[in-house]
C-alpha cells in the first residue's frame, strides 16, 4: 500500500498490510552488512497505490516508476518479479486521467485482464476494490519496457532527447515533427514527460515545436533550443 491520509492507513488497517508514504519512494534502501539488499519484496504480489487528489497523472506514473525500482533491488526476481498494480483514483477523477495512465504505459486502455494493471476510484466499495486487485493479472516489467520502446510516442521523444545529446538540429527538427505528429489531438499528454513543473514546460515545449517545424536551422536558434529542451524534457 503507498500513499497518505485516512484512506490509505484505512485499507492497509482492513487488508493487514504494511503502508508506505509517498515521500518516502524516493528514499533509496540501505544496503545489507553485504553491501546488497534484504530480499525484503519476495512475496510481494499486488501493490496499491492511492492517488492524492492534487497528483498530475505524470506524477502518479513517476511513482509507479520509482515503486518499480524498489522492486528491483529488493526482491530477488528483480525486473521478472510479477505484479500486480491498482491504481486508486480520487472519487472525482476524469476518464482523461485513465487515459494519461494508459499513455504513460503504452497501452490502448489499461485492463486488469492484460496489462498488469488496474484503476479504481476511492469511491469504490470495498468489495469491488478486492474483486478488481484479485481478478488483476500480475506481471512482470521487461513486457512494459518492450512497449514503451517500440510506442511511437517513445521513440519520437526518445529521437528528440537524442538530437539534443549528440548536437544535432536537423534531426531535433525531424523529432519534432515526429513529436506532434504521434500527440496530434491529445497534445496535452506532453506534460507526462516534462519536468516539474510539469504543465508549464509542457505548455513551452508545445510552443517550441510548433515553431520548430517552421523555424530555419541557425546556430542561435539551436543553441537556445538545446538549453530549453534539457530544462524541459524529463
Amino acid at each position: 500500500m503507498v500513499g497518505d491520509g485516512p484512506y490509505t492507513a484505512a485499507l492497509a488497517a482492513i487488508l493487514g498490510t504494511a503502508s508506505v508514504p509517498l515521500a518516502l519512494l524516493k528514499a533509496l534502501p540501505r544496503p545489507n552488512d553485504q553491501g546488497g539488499h534484504t530480499r525484503v519484496l519476495d512475496d510481494l504480489a499486488r501493490v496499491f497505490l492511492v492517488v492524492p487528489d492534487d497528483m498530475p497523472s505524470a506524477d502518479a506514473l513517476n511513482c509507479h516508476r520509482l515503486i518499480w525500482g524498489l522492486v528491483e533491488k529488493l526482491s530477488s526476481a528483480g525486473e521478472q518479479h510479477d505484479l500486480a498494480f491498482i491504481f486508486v483514483l480520487p472519487p472525482d477523477a476524469p476518464r482523461s486521467y485513465e487515459d494519461s495512465l494508459a499513455l504513460g504505459l503504452a497501452v490502448p486502455e489499461i485492463n486488469p485482464a492484460t496489462t498488469g494493471h488496474a484503476v479504481c476510484r476511492r469511491s469504490a466499495s470495498l468489495s469491488e476494490l478486492l474483486s478488481l486487485a484479485a481478478s488483476t493479472c500480475r506481471m512482470d516489467l521487461p513486457p512494459l519496457r518492450a512497449r514503451q520502446a517500440s510506442d511511437t510516442t517513445y521513440g519520437a521523444l526518445a529521437k528528440l532527447r537524442a538530437a539534443v545529446v549528440q548536437d544535432d538540429p536537423s534531426t531535433a527538427k525531424e523529432a519534432a515533427r515526429q513529436v506532434l505528429a504521434a500527440f496530434s489531438g491529445h497534445e496535452y499528454h506532453l506534460d507526462q514527460f516534462c519536468r516539474p513543473p510539469r504543465h508549464p514546460h509542457g505548455n513551452l515545449l508545445r510552443a517550441w515545436l510548433n515553431t520548430a517545424v517552421t523555424t530555419p536551422v541557425t546556430p542561435d536558434w539551436w543553441a537556445i533550443s538545446k538549453q530549453h529542451l534539457t530544462e524541459w524534457l524529463a
